[in-house]
């Protein structure tokens, strides 16, 4: 126990001071030489034991050197949401629950350039875009659990291409994270991306107002903003073929065994 609790302070220090790749091959080192040499005990053991009958501990020592082993090595992992630290990570999962969501706002944004320039903001393309014409609960549903036999039913939520965007950019933008210590505000997609968004609210208002000439400066100034964001969440630029067709938007699921995300 003392020597766990020894190794511990000394990773916690190591953790401090060093920086990640040493730290990680360190362990590596560390984890590597502790099973050589529980290996080789046993072996020393199974020697002794057969030239020494009377030694009857041998088993209840390698399993307690065998627990040591584990003590030492159970500890907290180095908390990253990079693309190479673990099947589970928060990039993975945002991409999977997100690209599709994405790619299709940006599919139809694309599609609202040639209306927007030539002036026709009436264009269904841009309708579309704003309109709440998507539904994410429909109504009339029984629910479940209303409690006390009662008849509840879901009332009807919908939502608009544009707001189903703005959301899923900046919760992917939020799953780009190297570190637990990384606040989702602080991050430079999140920050071009809610820029992003306030032009296109804009646009939209000026939509309404008719103001054909404020229109074609915040699209414009917005696809800067788009530009500068795909390459932080890892996505092909505007000019992609990706964004000439429509996208299915719901989540991928991945599974491993039982375990699905």
């Amino acid at each position: 126990q003392a020597a766990a609790s020894w190794l511990k302070a000394w990773d916690a220090e190591a953790a401090r001071c060093w920086r990640l790749p040493e730290l990680m091959a360190l362990r590596r080192f560390r984890l590597q030489a502790v099973a050589a040499f529980a290996l080789l005990l046993c072996g020393w053991h199974a020697g002794q034991a057969w030239l020494f009958p009377q030694g009857t501990s041998t088993r209840r020592e390698i399993l307690g050197l065998a627990g040591l082993g584990a003590a030492m090595q159970v500890e907290p992992a180095l908390a990253s949401g990079g693309s190479t630290a673990g099947k589970y990570s928060t990039i993975p999962s945002g991409k999977r629950r997100f690209y599709g969501r994405v790619r299709q706002g940006l599919y139809q944004y694309l599609k609202m350039e040639p209306a927007i320039k030539a002036g026709n903001l009436q264009a269904p393309e841009i309708e579309d875009f704003f309109s709440m014409n998507i539904v994410k609960v429909k109504g009339g549903q029984p629910m479940k659990n209303c409690g006390f036999g009662g008849t509840c039913k879901t009332k009807e939520k919908r939502t608009s291409r544009w707001l189903d965007f703005k959301t899923a950019t900046d919760l992917l933008a939020g799953a780009f994270r190297y570190d637990a210590g990384d606040v989702p505000d602080f991050l430079p997609g999140v920050k071009v991306i809610r820029a992003f968004a306030k032009k296109v609210t804009r646009m939209e208002e000026a939509i309404n107002e008719g103001n054909v000439q404020e229109v074609q400066q915040l699209y414009s100034k917005s696809k800067l903003d788009l530009s500068r964001y795909l390459p932080l969440v890892e996505l092909e630029p505007l000019d992609s073929q990706d964004y000439t067709h429509e996208w299915d938007t719901r989540p991928q699921v991945w599974c491993q065994g039982q375990f699905c995300v």
